[in-house]
């Protein structure tokens, strides 16, 4: 592993469980993007971080994160000692969605008769069914009315 590549690991590794944005990690390096990009790569490459796509103020980079506790040379030496790391497994990724659990039970699938048989391509196709076309363009009218009165009260 380069010595960029240690100082860029220990910066992630400092960084937290909440990681470091991979243009943050080039411009601290004081080195250009595609380079940042590269040693990004090959950290991720080689299963030391984790690298999850996000938007900041509009534009798209990575949230680098350590699986890592230790620099893998320095942990050599200390499992010399008889001392071990183990790796931390990637976080899964946050979903800020908001589940309406009423909206659920709307759904005709859930109180139909034929839902162990219905599958693609089969007799109970979801494809066909006009219970849940039904459902279906009745949401979207639903969701068309608020977008049009949010549009109309802006």
């Amino acid at each position: 592993m380069s010595e960029l590549e240690k100082k860029a690991l220990k910066m992630i590794i400092e960084a937290g469980e909440k990681g470091l944005l991979q243009q943050d990690l080039w411009k601290r390096l004081n080195i250009d993007s595609r380079d940042g990009s590269r040693i990004a790569l090959r950290l991720a490459k080689k299963k030391l971080i984790t690298r999850e796509l996000v938007t900041v103020r509009g534009r798209k980079t990575y949230r680098l994160i350590a699986l890592v506790d230790k620099i893998p040379e320095e942990e050599k030496e200390e499992e010399k000692k008889g001392v071990s790391y183990e790796r931390r497994l990637p976080r899964a990724p946050k979903l800020d969605v908001k589940v309406n659990l009423k909206l659920i039970l709307t759904i005709p699938c859930t109180r139909c008769p034929y839902l162990k048989r219905c599958a693609p391509g089969q007799f109970y196709d979801p494809a066909k069914c006009p219970k849940l076309t039904a459902w279906l363009q009745h949401r979207v009218a639903r969701l068309q009315q608020r977008r049009s009165a949010s549009q109309a009260i802006q």
